[in-house]
């Protein structure tokens, strides 16, 4: 969540080698430059997946298969000699539900339907209007930071973070230029992807792969990392550390689109794309410190701008942190592939270790991120559809016996969340953490 230093440049492959400018599906190697270029989402996924595995990725954004057609077989050029093995039956309880699903939503209707877009409309124009406002009379003031801090945290759960992951349009130019709001507001909209979508949402509360189990030196998320004396009272002090979040964001973003890198390297083919992210983030510290120092050159006028990055990061790492963090989460050693053992199915794995809080209307006002379960299952989904398919998802679940953990109130989320701060900052292995070990793939 808040993490207090680079990450390490080292490619990671999962779960073989993969050529550094290829993608692995299932059993196959394709080129990554000649499937992006035939990709109809858009070149900037398949670039980012460059040297990785993406079946999974493929099957939970687009709930089917992936077609290995003779268009798209022009793209392969080996087969995966490995004992790592990809067959249907490992997937079959997430297809199930995709079928569920389907029938209620089907895969061409799950994008943002129209009433988004006023959504959308209402949220940019205010900002803009707002932060035009502020510096055209050169008005620092915080009550107007801290409005526009809020607006800034509504931008990236409701527009940017559904449209880096494609669910807002079936076009690739409306989901990019929507995804660049996070560029927008402080972030890097490829960090974002490398971070959230190549990772984060592949390998949830994986203790090895998943950099938001990173935490800090300070907050001890991680099981495997060390107990320190003060991690006793990280569940106090952990609410209060949220309002540097905004901070860590925007210099880290800079950072990690200049070294190419956020827990692991970033593929080579996001070269040019780093170079255009790395003048947003310019243009952003231009508007926001430059210019305000130019207009009035004070350290107070600095200071009035605070509370912008205060309130945006605090909104947005507060909810991120309490649907990972609750009593009797699961988290996982491993999540390199799929396995017919219901506890190492992907289905499993991110049910298990996400949580949803609320109902609709949060849902409105968080971009459907207190939905996470349904979230993590399928991110090309509208989150204005979430409503609609979470009793769905959550019978499924009850007839295959997966913990479903819904939390009827936020109140109700903190405690739990407090609570599994206090067992991980009070043990050096917590009692109210579910493991699911590394599989060993025959």
């Amino acid at each position: 969540m808040i993490d207090d230093q680079l990450p390490p440049s080292e490619p990671l492959v999962q779960p073989g080698p993969v050529p550094i400018e290829s993608i692995r599906v299932e059993d196959k190697i394709y080129s990554a430059r000649q499937l992006a270029d035939l990709h109809p989402g858009g070149s900037l996924f398949i670039k980012a997946f460059s040297g990785r595995d993406a079946s999974q990725a493929f099957l939970t954004y687009h709930r089917r298969q992936f077609p290995h057609t003779s268009d798209i077989a022009k793209a392969a050029f080996e087969e995966v000699d490995d004992t790592v093995k990809y067959t249907k039956d490992d997937n079959r309880d997430f297809m199930e539900l995709c079928d569920r699903v389907a029938k209620v939503l089907p895969r061409l209707k799950s994008f943002a339907p129209w009433h988004y877009y006023l959504k959308v409309t209402f949220l940019l124009s205010f900002v803009i209007g707002l932060e035009s406002y502020i510096h055209y009379n050169a008005l620092y003031r915080w009550e107007l930071s801290a409005i526009m801090g809020l607006f800034y945290a509504w931008i990236g759960l409701n527009i940017q973070h559904d449209a880096n992951h494609g669910a807002v349009s079936r076009y690739s130019g409306v989901n990019r230029v929507l995804g660049m709001s996070q560029n927008w507001i402080g972030g890097s909209a490829l960090s974002w992807v490398h971070q959230h979508v190549v990772q984060h949402h592949l390998h949830t509360n994986d203790v090895n792969l998943d950099p938001d189990m990173a935490g800090s030196s300070y907050i001890r998320l991680n099981p495997l990392k060390p107990l320190m004396g003060y991690h006793i009272v990280q569940h106090i002090y952990f609410f209060g550390l949220l309002a540097v979040y905004g901070f860590s964001v925007v210099i880290q973003s800079f950072l990690q689109v200049i070294y190419g890198a956020h827990h692991t390297a970033m593929s080579p083919l996001l070269v040019p794309h780093r170079i255009f992210e790395s003048l947003m983030s310019v243009f952003f510290i231009c508007r926001w410190v430059f210019l305000p120092l130019y207009q009035v050159p004070q350290l107070s006028t600095l200071w009035s701008t605070l509370p912008m990055y205060m309130v945006a990061g605090y909104y947005l790492a507060f909810f991120f942190s309490i649907s990972h963090n609750f009593k009797d989460v699961y988290m996982i050693e491993d999540t390199t592939r799929a396995s017919n053992h219901k506890n190492g199915t992907f289905l499993y794995k991110q049910v298990v270790s996400s949580s949803n809080v609320g109902g609709p209307i949060l849902c409105f006002f968080n971009g459907g991120l207190n939905y996470q379960i349904e979230h993590h299952l399928f991110p090309r989904i509208s989150h204005c559809h979430y409503p609609v398919i979470a009793p769905i998802v959550r019978e499924y679940c009850k007839e295959k016996n997966i913990p479903y953990v819904h939390f009827q109130t936020i109140a109700e989320n903190i405690r739990s969340c407090t609570l599994h701060l206090l067992d991980l900052g009070s043990h050096q292995t917590p009692k109210n953490v579910h493991f699911i070990q590394k599989e060993k793939c025959q």
